[in-house]
């Protein structure tokens, strides 16, 4: 398996309305985060329609070896809006001509939003984000952001450990957006990652010896704009020393901030 960095790159606008980039802008970006060191690349089945595993699956075209890809499910769109990425050239241009970065379709997002937790349904979106991703494995697989009575069902956690056993995740894990959903999942003794943002994070008590006795793979996100009053670097600095993150999860569109940010992480090597 590949080693986890200290740094990820988060996916979340790659391919998304909201961002202006070319795809080719943010495939480059993903090549210069290998070079880097910076293995770890996070995504979801439904960042940027789908579009950000795409991206990703193309820029480790030749080094899928070199990255620690995590993906993430359960989350899906309406019909109509996953219609309109067949259209996202055409709409872009629209969006352009009137000013708009593509805020308007954004805003909509949440509304076109549902959630499918069946243990079928999570499987199958882990067999369509492989097939994006154009690989055979990732090296982890969350639950995206569910409620907790959801990180909490034993019959879906045995679907995701069957994945695993068959190679198709060689971890598997929650996405928590709150303390109940940590609970939850800590009582699920098959899930070893867990992706936590900053204000979770600072707020573990007791569960930090907990998640270190059992040996799970912490990824913390949000920690730039849960911190308010710093500076990324200082953020994701402050993110690092954290005693129980293995790894920071970072989104930028920039190279240059990127390889400011994986040379902290350098120096705050464990």
């Amino acid at each position: 398996m590949t080693a986890v960095a200290r740094l990820g790159l988060g996916g979340s606008k790659f391919g998304s309305f909201a961002n202006p980039a070319p795809a080719a802008d943010s495939e480059r970006l993903v090549r210069t985060a290998l070079d880097l060191g910076v293995t770890v690349l996070d995504t979801a089945s439904i960042y940027g329609q789908g579009d950000s595993e795409r991206i990703i699956g193309r820029a480790i075209a030749g080094r899928r070896d070199a990255a620690f890809i995590v993906t993430k499910g359960g989350q899906t769109f309406s019909t109509r809006y996953r219609l309109l990425r067949t259209a996202k050239p055409l709409v872009r241009a629209i969006l352009a001509r009137r000013g708009d970065p593509g805020n308007v379709v954004t805003a909509h997002r949440s509304r076109a939003m549902h959630a499918d937790w069946r243990p079928r349904a999570v499987v199958a979106s882990l067999d369509a984000s492989l097939k994006r991703l154009r690989t055979d494995r990732v090296e982890a697989f969350l639950l995206h952001s569910p409620p907790a009575h959801i990180a909490a069902d034993a019959e879906l956690a045995l679907a995701l450990v069957a994945a695993r056993a068959g190679g198709k995740a060689l971890r598997i894990g929650v996405s928590c957006d709150d303390l109940a959903t940590l609970d939850a999942a800590l009582d699920q003794p098959g899930y070893d990652v867990l992706e936590l943002p900053w204000t979770v994070l600072t707020a573990l008590g007791t569960r930090a010896d907990t998640i270190r006795k059992r040996g799970h793979l912490v990824l913390a996100r949000e920690v730039v704009t849960r911190q308010l009053g710093l500076i990324p670097a200082q953020a994701v600095a402050r993110a690092l020393a954290h005693p129980s993150v293995d790894c920071t999860i970072v989104g930028t569109g920039k190279p240059e901030h990127l390889r400011a940010l994986a040379a902290i992480a350098r120096g705050a090597a464990r």
